[in-house]
């Protein structure tokens, strides 16, 4: 009987399950997006070129197969181009100038000691940039259209749409500014009273012409078509274009008379005309339109 209580505990021993330690799995620290600093990049090759002669000098501008700006090559100057994931993510030269993502967002502009840092809601709608002379302030209505933006305290241009979602008037202070189309819904004029801009167009919708109670500026594409060259025709610039590719030709020319003729007062941060041919003719947003501000200096220096 002993014998039979011994090897009975012993069993019972043996069935009972040991207890192991509970073990915590590691915690993984959050992972954040890497933010890519514009020196590592890898520099990208030149595959073609666009020639600008004329009274400003001879620039070369470099751009990829797929019409990206690579680099910009003036007297004196060289303004290289980098990009991260198809975003421009820095331009290199006379004045560094560096675009900070946040995922898909476009998160701050580094240039020299200046920093704009962009906010967003929980919609994702830019409603906020800093770090410029005067913070800037959007309002949206409630299918997410611009309504408004205040430069400052005091400064506020509002904004208002035709029921196609074209914007129609711009209001500062009293003055308010109509805005027409065309009807191949193309910017066409903007009429402020005593103040009117007129812009002209070509085949292709591209912009020839800018004319704002003067003689303003032109651009004669050909003689060929599809056109190889460009030549500008203004008071102060006979700038000729040349370039092997016609989309090429026109990248460049585009953002030329954007920049050295629509932006028109370069030390504002926000301007009512310039940012609606921008989204207009470049089909852009607010965070372009202020990146494009930036992008815009090698063409102006």
């Amino acid at each position: 009987m002993r014998i039979i209580l011994i090897v009975w505990m012993c069993m019972l021993v043996a069935c009972t399950p040991v207890a192991e330690e509970v073990k915590k799995a590691p915690v993984s620290p959050e992972v954040k997006e890497p933010v890519v600093a514009p020196s590592s990049l890898k520099e990208e090759p030149v595959t073609r070129t666009v020639k600008q002669t004329g009274s400003l000098g001879t620039f070369v501008y470099g751009l990829s197969e797929d019409n990206r700006i690579l680099s910009i090559e003036k007297t004196g100057a060289l303004w290289k181009y980098k990009y991260e994931n198809g975003r421009l993510a820095s331009i290199s030269g006379p004045q560094n100038i560096d675009f900070i993502y946040n995922k898909t967002k476009l998160g701050a502009i580094h240039s020299g000691p200046n920093r704009l840092n962009f906010m967003y809601d929980l919609r994702d709608r830019l409603v906020e940039v800093k770090g410029a002379q005067e913070t800037l302030h959007m309002d949206y209505d409630s299918i997410d259209e611009i309504r408004a933006v205040r430069r400052g305290i005091a400064g506020e241009t509002s904004i208002d749409y035709d029921k196609k979602g074209k914007i129609k008037y711009l209001t500062r202070g009293p003055v308010t500014t109509n805005v027409y189309f065309d009807d191949r819904n193309r910017v066409r004029s903007f009429d402020a009273g005593d103040s009117k801009f007129i812009l002209g167009y070509w085949r292709d919708d591209k912009l020839i012409s800018l004319t704002a109670l003067g003689p303003g500026v032109a651009v004669s594409y050909g003689p060929d078509y599809p056109p190889f060259e460009a030549d500008v025709i203004s008071a102060s610039d006979n700038s000729q274009f040349t370039a092997a590719y016609t989309d090429t030709l026109y990248k460049v020319v585009d953002e030329y008379i954007y920049c050295q003729y629509v932006r028109a007062l370069k030390d504002v941060l926000f301007e009512g005309t310039s940012y609606t041919v921008y989204v207009n003719y470049f089909k852009g947003d607010m965070a372009g339109y202020l990146a494009m501000q930036y992008r815009c200096i090698p063409y102006e220096s």
